[in-house]
């Protein structure tokens, strides 16, 4: 009497026998979709529940008014300019210091309670301080976009050269391997997605840096422009500046950083399958 043992179908089959409507429902295109409409349906609710809730209609309008004005661009290029200096710049020091604290221990003891205090000090402090120190104006927006990064690139970097094989590194020594060829040919290799997801922590935390800095001092700007509306206590127009603020953080991540994070794990993922 011989015993028949049930094939086992690859993952391959398991999925094409699952209707097409199943799939799509639980694909991440719809978990996306469905957060964003239950989002809408929330905001439509609460502005009908509260009176100083603005509606969807209502700040579509501000919006358009605030296109037509030219508002929009013009404060967004003033934004774009202190956040890209500043984030710049934050990556270069970030990249510095954490492949130099990664590499030395003593380096590591030296940097390792400031880097500890800027990741503790929030956004808004920096812009109370920035503001207080330089005044209004570009300076004390990029100076808050880079004190609010430069701790996130920093730790990422640093642990990224941490995680590189101790024996090549030693290796590479024993061969009287140049210092600089060194960090270029094996260190920033083996810590590009370090680097990576440091850029985009700066990229996010700097954004609200900024916004911050130019709603407490800013001569002009994204966060000028939303604190103009709030003090003129019309709400729509703040909270269409709040919309755009997430739009641009959340496409600029999606379309750029979530790109750039495939290519930069590619290897990973072809390992894994």
């Amino acid at each position: 009497m011989t015993a028949t043992i049930p094939t086992r179908r690859s993952t391959e089959e398991q999925a094409s026998a699952i209707p097409s409507w199943r799939r799509v429902l639980g694909s991440e295109v719809a978990a996306r979709v469905t957060f964003y409409v239950t989002a809408f349906l929330l905001w439509v609710a609460l502005a009908a529940a509260f009176e100083r809730v603005p509606g969807p209609l209502s700040v579509v309008d501000s919006l358009v008014t605030e296109f037509s004005r030219g508002e929009v661009f013009s404060n967004f290029a003033d934004t774009f300019y202190r956040f890209t200096i500043g984030v710049a710049l934050s990556v270069i020091v970030g990249v510095v210091v954490g492949i130099v604290m990664g590499l030395s221990g003593l380096a590591r003891a030296f940097f390792e309670s400031p880097v500890l205090v800027g990741l503790s000090i929030p956004a808004i402090i920096w812009a109370f301080l920035t503001v207080m120190w330089f005044g209004f104006g570009d300076a004390s927006p990029i100076v808050t976009t880079f004190l609010t990064a430069v701790p996130f690139v920093i730790v990422n970097v640093a642990q990224g050269v941490q995680g590189v094989s101790r024996d090549l590194r030693d290796m590479s020594s024993s061969y009287g391997v140049p210092l600089g060829r060194r960090v270029r040919d094996l260190v920033l290799p083996a810590v590009s997605g370090y680097v990576l997801a440091g850029v985009r922590f700066a990229v996010i935390i700097g954004w609200n840096g900024v916004l911050l800095a130019e709603w407490f001092g800013g001569s002009g700007g994204a966060g000028f422009r939303a604190r103009y509306w709030y003090d003129a206590n019309q709400f729509a127009g703040f909270a269409a500046w709040v919309i755009l603020f997430v739009v641009v953080i959340v496409v600029l991540d999606q379309l750029v950083f979530e790109r750039m994070a495939r290519r930069a794990f590619r290897w990973r993922d072809a390992a894994h399958s």
